[in-house]
């Protein structure tokens, strides 16, 4: 299982986050693909993002406290921003909230059905990316929890 990051239609950013953060290198790992992803943008589009965090384990603290200096510093490059989880560990859930809160925002929500993340995604999104989007969050679990090498895209 890999964390991957990668645009693969218009502005739309795709990330799942599958094995989770037990070190501060595993965030940097991911954001480094996350900026390299959102360099191929012209320098005044803004991102917008849908994060899979559903098979993401509880993070390490000093892992959440760096994912958290990251997605803040990626603020002013991203539009909108919707992140999808599972309510099986509960804990992770209060950790993936206090992130988004945390991140300073306004824009960045988490979500735990895909039906009210599309809609909202959606809204800001072109037909071509909200096709991406359905596809993204129609990808079952499993298939995309053993996928590997997917990094940067």
């Amino acid at each position: 299982m890999v964390n991957w990051a990668a645009i693969h239609t218009g502005r739309l950013l795709e990330i799942r986050v599958n094995r989770g953060f037990q070190r501060v290198a595993d965030v940097d790992e991911l954001f480094e693909s996350i900026g390299a992803a959102m360099a191929t943008l012209a320098p005044d589009q803004r991102a917008v993002t849908v994060v899979d965090w559903r098979n993401c384990p509880l993070m390490a603290s000093d892992a959440a406290e760096r994912a958290l200096a990251r997605m803040s510093a990626n603020n002013p490059r991203v539009q909108r921003s919707g992140a999808i989880a599972s309510h099986g560990s509960e804990v992770a859930v209060l950790q993936f909230l206090r992130l988004v809160r945390r991140s300073g925002h306004q824009e960045r929500r988490l979500f735990f059905e895909t039906d009210a993340l599309f809609a909202w995604l959606s809204e800001v999104l072109t037909e071509q990316e909200i096709r991406r989007l359905a596809q993204f969050l129609s990808e079952p679990r499993e298939a995309v929890a053993a996928v590997g090498g997917r990094v940067g895209g």
